[in-house]
């Protein structure tokens, strides 16, 4: 009689051999260079510091399963021919390193497996697309914080898995009409934040049926041109904020008709035009934030029957149509920092779904009874810093759960602190400032429009604090295996993986102490160099001689040795200031560890 379950045995155990690769290796417990954690899917192993490439070629000794490999910090300038060969890599962080030159078969071997790269804050001059040539499997490709310029020819072939592209931060004002003809039918995500563009690059965007998102923030693009974004079906977000957009033609946008997000933010835009927006049929979300309309109109929105989030904040709006909103199911408005000095039963009628609304840092004096009163959705009502002194009988009605702000006003003055209504409930906020009642209210009648500053744009392409080089001599290494060349800048006298430094004045102070038993004040006594401590009185408790006996058996490589006199003191994440010239051949590290 046949054996059948010989079959679910072997998948078994090939389950098991797989999972065992996926744990990290013994040589990484006891080194400071690199953190590793295990996972079902893989290893995560993340290096900081010019000892990652030492790593590299201890782990091409192992079967090991990696999930994500991060090599940061470590002074790279050039990644050479196979330098990863014989690992299983999915994701691969080349960040904050001095990367020039990648040769063409620097990623040979990770055809099979390579999902994500980032080679971000490096110092290349163009997409290094003979590297990528052939990576089937990679869907998220990170180039953030280079150096590339104009983007010239098809730079992305036979990488049809390709979904997220992130090109921010570089020097790109021009990109060749068939820059992604060869992943127009996988790219998702298009990042070209942050570059020099002055215009949108309609021809090399053209008929990327699959993009859902394009970011453009950042650039210098003064005009939206017609037909520049055309048949893209997909699109859903488009973000242009951070530009000098002065005009909108009606016809930028045509046959993409998802377009459910857009960003206009941080802009020049002082008017549209009757029917500008109704390209835009089914946004949801609109953001004209800190530009120079001076109005809302009757039929600005008019067309945008699926407009739920609208934001005019920093504008200089001084008068609102009747109906203006009338046409949309509005659910969130802001208007801050604007120059209106009245509310009106027509400024907001129509908008029945309205749930927030923000008046804030506007000119504010009197709101007409009666003006909120049939918006029965509204929640959150925003009307501080305003220049209100009475709220005439009326003026603030709605339902029960209505909370209304109305910090710094001159009313707050004479009210005994009254600044917000939530429901029908006067609620008076002691810790509010009021700064306003620190000035002459009662004689300000000049209304100065009270518009904010555009923000400043967040810093881009900035090391963090962790990152800081130090100054280390360079050395060179040379390799007896001449397949690989991957240039690195090291210590000097990289003789061996440094082991874990243990802070024992750190330990002691913060070993848990028996639970039971009353110590002394008094710290153990240490030596300056961490050395074992010394002997203890007969004052101490027994249970702390127990405790003591313990910690003196730990395993080597938390033993209280008095290490300073067999090796220096060494800085964890050493790095060199200057590392240009310096090359280290695959392999050399690894024999000179072991």
């Amino acid at each position: 009689m046949a054996f059948r379950p010989a079959a679910p045995l072997v998948l078994l155990l090939a389950a098991l051999l797989h999972s065992s690769a996926a744990y990290c290796p013994t040589f990484l417990l006891n080194q400071t260079a690199c953190s590793c954690s295990n996972y079902i899917d893989g290893a995560i192993i993340r290096c900081n510091g010019p000892n990652g490439p030492l790593i590299v070629d201890e782990l091409k000794k192992t079967q090991i399963e990696i999930n994500e490999l991060a090599l940061e910090n470590a002074n790279i300038i050039e990644i050479s021919a196979r330098a990863f060969k014989n690992l299983r890599i999915k994701k691969l962080v080349l960040d904050n390193n001095r990367i020039r030159k990648i040769h063409a078969d620097a990623f040979s071997g990770l055809e099979n497996t390579l999902q994500d790269l980032s080679i971000s804050m490096n110092r290349l001059t163009k997409v290094p697309s003979e590297a990528l040539i052939g990576l089937r499997l990679l869907s998220v490709l990170t180039i953030k914080c280079n150096q590339i310029g104009d983007l010239e020819g098809s730079l992305f072939k036979n990488m049809p898995s390709l979904i997220e592209l992130n090109l921010d931060g570089n020097k790109i004002s021009k990109i060749d009409g068939v820059a992604f003809d060869e992943v127009k039918n996988s790219l998702q995500s298009l990042v070209l934040d942050n570059n020099a563009l002055t215009e949108v690059p309609a021809e090399a965007i053209r008929n990327l049926d699959n993009l859902i998102a394009l970011h453009l923030k950042n650039n210098q693009i003064t005009k939206l041109d017609k037909l520049q974004i055309v048949n893209m079906t997909s699109l859903s977000l488009l973000t242009l904020s951070d530009n000098q957009i002065a005009s909108i033609e009606k016809n930028f946008v045509l046959n993409s008709p998802k377009i459910t997000y857009v960003y206009l933010n941080n802009n020049n835009i002082g008017s549209l035009e009757l029917g500008t927006l109704a390209q835009f049929s089914e946004v949801q979300t609109l953001d004209l934030s800190y530009n120079h309309l001076a109005e809302v109109t009757t039929d600005m929105f008019r067309s945008l029957e699926h407009l739920q989030h609208l934001n005019l904040e920093g504008n200089s709006i001084t008068d609102i149509a009747p109906g203006a909103f009338s046409a949309t199911p509005l659910l969130l408005l802001w208007l801050p920092h604007n120059c209106l000095t009245s509310v009106t039963l027509s400024t907001f009628s129509g908008a029945l779904y309205l749930r927030h609304i923000s008046l804030a840092d506007n000119n504010i004096r009197n709101i007409q009874p009666g003006s909120f009163g049939y918006l029965a959705n509204l929640h959150t009502l925003d009307l501080s810093s305003n220049k209100i002194q009475v709220l005439q009988s009326g003026a603030i009605t709605g339902t029960d759960h209505l909370t209304v702000r109305l910090q710094e006003n001159p009313m707050v003055c004479s009210q005994d602190g009254f600044h917000v209504m939530n429901g029908r409930e006067a609620i008076n906020l002691t810790t509010e400032p009021n700064l306003v009642c620190k000035t002459d209210y009662t004689h300000d009648m000049q209304d100065v429009c009270p518009k904010k500053g555009k923000p400043a744009p967040a810093p881009i392409c900035v090391k963090s604090a962790k990152y800081e080089e130090t100054t280390t001599p360079a050395t060179t290494v040379t390799s007896t295996e001449p397949t690989t060349t991957t240039e690195v800048v090291t210590p000097s006298q990289p003789s061996t993986i440094p082991g874990r430094r243990m802070n024992m004045q750190r330990f002691w102070r913060l070993s848990k102490r028996p639970s039971d038993t009353v110590l002394p004040r008094q710290r153990t006594p240490t030596d300056a160099s961490g050395a074992a401590p010394q002997q203890v009185t007969n004052l101490l408790p027994s249970r702390v001689e127990e405790r003591l006996k313990q910690l003196r058996s730990l395993p080597p490589w938390l033993k209280l040795n008095n290490k300073a006199a067999k090796q220096p003191e060494t800085m964890e994440f050493n790095a060199d200031a200057a590392p240009e010239t310096v090359a280290v051949v695959e392999g050399a590290a690894a024999s000179a560890s072991n």
